[in-house]
């Protein structure tokens, strides 16, 4: 990975939702998957990134929408600096409002769709304010119906099933630092556990597995942000060491633990 330079610099939105803004220089994210949607409105330079077995490219004012669970990697278009703005959008939001519908997907993963432009702007826009809850709460419906539009996949599970999916979601927010198995997950729903599995990335976006592994390391970036050392953030995520953790982390969000506090120490803006 090349290392980023002085221009590089990263800031946080105000608030309890993760919002942020990036330049970046010489710098190029690993591929990686992360289980939440992110919404990104460009700002300057080219961004640039592989998704879905294409090279896609996003200029200033244009849209990227990455569906959870896919692949890609981020990178300037050109030799000049690239910055955006973004957030990360949990499934169990866009969930709460599609009440059972397949998660809805944006192919290209760009879009300049006045639509959707919108809608990142009234996210991504005022970052030294937080975003008040019934402000979250439109912008989630508005986000959660503009992509349904975008689908082709409009299958719709039973009221049933899509409660049993969100018990087995439920009880693994609660069992972070245990052990858990489809069997358990299959006990507690009465579904089988490939049908867990199966609706599950239907409902969510990804594996019952990567969705634990993600809550644990989004446990894990709030304790690094606190400055606790990686060491004994692995230890107190349940990962089995500092090796097994730094893996987990690059997959997830495409750089290192200790290139990830780096940025987060970078100068502001």
């Amino acid at each position: 990975m090349t290392t980023p330079k002085l221009s590089t610099w990263f800031n946080t939105a105000v608030g309890d939702k993760p919002r942020i803004e990036v330049n970046l220089v010489g710098f190029t994210f690993a591929p990686h998957r992360h289980d939440t949607y992110t919404l990104a409105l460009t700002t300057t330079g080219v961004q640039c990134f592989n998704y879905r077995g294409s090279l896609r490219y996003s200029l200033p004012g244009e849209v990227v929408v990455l569906h959870p669970d896919e692949l890609h990697d981020g990178l300037a278009g050109t030799d000049a600096p690239f910055g955006y703005r973004a957030i990360n959008i949990d499934p169990v939001d866009v969930q709460n409002i599609l009440q059972g519908h397949h998660l809805p997907f944006l192919p290209n993963g760009v879009t300049g769709k006045p639509c959707l432009v919108d809608i990142a702007q009234r996210f991504l826009t005022e970052f030294q304010r937080p975003l008040e809850p019934l402000e979250y709460q439109d912008l989630i419906y508005d986000f959660a119906m503009a992509l349904q539009k975008e689908t082709t996949i409009h299958h719709k599970h039973t009221t049933a099933n899509y409660q049993a999916i969100q018990m087995a979601r439920e009880y693994i927010d609660d069992s972070l630092d245990n052990d858990i198995t489809l069997d358990q997950l299959a006990m507690i729903t009465g579904y089988s556990k490939w049908q867990i599995t199966r609706d599950f990335r239907s409902l969510f976006g990804t594996s019952p597995y990567r969705y634990l592994t993600l809550r644990r390391l989004e446990k894990a970036k709030s304790l690094m942000s606190q400055g606790i050392p990686i060491a004994q953030v692995a230890q107190d995520c349940f990962f089995s060491d500092q090796s097994h953790f730094t893996r987990q982390f690059k997959k997830s969000f495409g750089t290192t633990p200790n290139m990830w506090n780096k940025l987060n120490e970078s100068p502001q803006r």
